[in-house]
């Protein structure tokens, strides 16, 4: 491989070290600032993309002049070329990811009109991962190689990682799976095969954390919930339709029934009046009779207390009509055997 020319060993290494440190300093601070203000990147994706792509390349190239400061120390004379290797190498990475952050925020922007859309923590490792591979893949081209010895590699490191960490790496690629096929997404409510209720959180390469309504966390490999069904009772921008059943006597019409139940509805709230509820006799082969209401609610959280006041309302409506609603009835039969003869008798 040949050897580059160095191009500030012509500086006076004193001011240049203090140039450097200075440089570092300053993105240190504007770093440290810029996490005071994390609000404005959330208000303006894409211009907060624009200045931290900008921030990461200018600590890229303080990085690079450093590396190539130590290879120009006597200690370090033998080690010039490696030096210089390394330096671009840092240079191809910090450029990769400053683009791959560019991207990012044009593609907040084109989302910025769906308030529920959120992007995982996998989700990104994923495209940050992807820029940088190019970025490396760049390297070597520019360097006058072909990035074969790099696939070479990284398959024969790939292959010592898969039989060392199966589990982690299974985790791994059923969160990818998760990711690609996106059965629900970040706000969304699941139920899981144990009656498990949470609120997507995020999704990293390992786990899926969910907050429970206790408010805690529950978190479970992507593995495990890959491997088992569960359903997503999805968010605040989804509407929830269950239907509830009551049990009323058959001494009563059904009519009357069917009409009080509906005026029960009509004085609810929380039930969404497009559509409108629905009543519907469900059952009369049996006794009592067993009612159908079907409401719908703008989302599953507002359920609860939708739920309660429409229990309330259908209380109400059947108690003004002296109406009580029912509980199963089961029938008992007694027969009398009459008086038993024995042999004696």
């Amino acid at each position: 491989m040949e050897t580059r020319t160095l191009t500030i060993v012509d500086l006076e290494r004193g001011p240049a070290i203090v140039i450097v440190v200075l440089a570092a300093l300053i993105i240190w601070v504007l770093f440290r600032q810029w996490e005071r203000t994390r609000w404005f990147l959330e208000k303006h994706p894409f211009t907060g993309s624009i200045i931290e792509a900008v921030l990461f390349v200018f600590a890229t190239y303080t990085i690079h002049g450093i590396i190539i400061l130590v290879g120009t120390l006597p200690r370090f004379r033998g080690w010039t070329d490696l030096t210089l290797i390394g330096a671009e190498f840092v240079l191809h990475l910090g450029w990769a990811v400053a683009i791959a952050r560019i991207f990012e925020g044009v593609v907040h922007k084109k989302r910025a009109d769906k308030p529920d859309w959120h992007v995982s923590r996998l989700s990104r490792v994923g495209f940050y991962s992807f820029f940088i591979l190019l970025g490396a893949a760049a390297f070597f081209v520019s360097d006058g190689d072909t990035p074969t010895g790099l696939f070479v590699w990284t398959g024969a490191t790939a292959a010592v990682l898969a039989f060392v960490m199966q589990q982690t790496l299974g985790d791994f690629f059923s969160g990818l799976a998760l990711t690609i096929e996106r059965p629900f997404k970040i706000g969304d409510w699941l139920r899981l095969e144990d009656g498990t209720e949470g609120q997507v959180e995020d999704m990293t390469w390992r786990a899926t954390r969910l907050r429970k309504w206790d408010k805690t966390s529950y978190v479970i490999p992507n593995g495990q919930l890959a491997s088992q069904s569960f359903t997503n009772l999805y968010g605040a921008r989804h509407s929830f339709a269950p239907w509830y059943t009551v049990k009323v006597s058959n001494e009563h019409a059904p009519a009357l029934v069917i009409a009080l139940l509906e005026q029960a509805t009509r004085t609810c709230k929380i039930p969404s009046r497009d559509p409108e509820p629905v009543v519907r006799l469900m059952d009369a082969g049996s006794s009592p009779y067993t009612y159908m209401i079907w409401v719908q609610f703008p989302n599953y959280p507002t359920m609860f207390a939708g739920r309660d006041e429409l229990y309330r309302a259908i209380d109400d409506a059947l108690r003004s009509a002296d109406i009580e609603i029912a509980t199963d009835i089961q029938e008992i039969r007694l027969r009398d055997f009459g008086k038993v003869k024995t042999p004696s008798g």
